[in-house]
């Protein structure tokens, strides 16, 4: 039972309110409230393997692919994984409305659909390498232990 309790605690320090007035969120949240805790910001990660080569050149998916899998990663280097990520922001190269699904499939294999992160998605013209299709960053908050002084 006290487990269960702890638990629920900690899990209750990010709170995903709703409001009628906003329009449907389809995988994201509109606002996220995150107690206390770490933060931890991960710059953009891109489709780049351990030695600086892409990954899925002019393949979005394979790229996205490649991005959930760095920022696993980079997440669980500071100790946090999916389940801690508040915010995400995606820059994608050349944005077509016809490329959300593709988006979409891979990012609902990291996050919790029920409560998802807030999440802005931004069209660009041009990445920092030219073949790079897209790049996602994310904050993620890390609840502080119960009892913790």
């Amino acid at each position: 039972m006290i487990s269960w309790l702890l638990a629920t605690a900690l899990l209750a320090q990010h709170q995903y309110p709703k409001s009628a007035a906003l329009p449907p969120a389809n995988g994201y949240s509109h606002v996220v409230v995150a107690a206390p805790g770490k933060m931890v910001f991960l710059a953009g990660q891109v489709a780049l393997d351990r030695e600086g080569k892409l990954v899925g050149k002019d393949d979005l998916k394979a790229q996205t692919e490649k991005v959930f899998e760095n920022l696993k990663t980079a997440l669980a280097s500071a100790g946090a994984d999916f389940s801690h990520v508040v915010k995400v922001n995606w820059y994608v190269k050349n944005f077509q409305p016809s490329q959300v699904p593709v988006i979409r499939e891979v990012r609902n294999r990291y996050f919790d659909l029920k409560n998802p992160p807030a999440s802005t998605l931004v069209g660009v013209s041009e990445l920092f390498m030219a073949d790079v299709l897209i790049e996602v960053e994310v904050t993620a908050v890390i609840p502080e232990k119960a009892g913790k002084s």
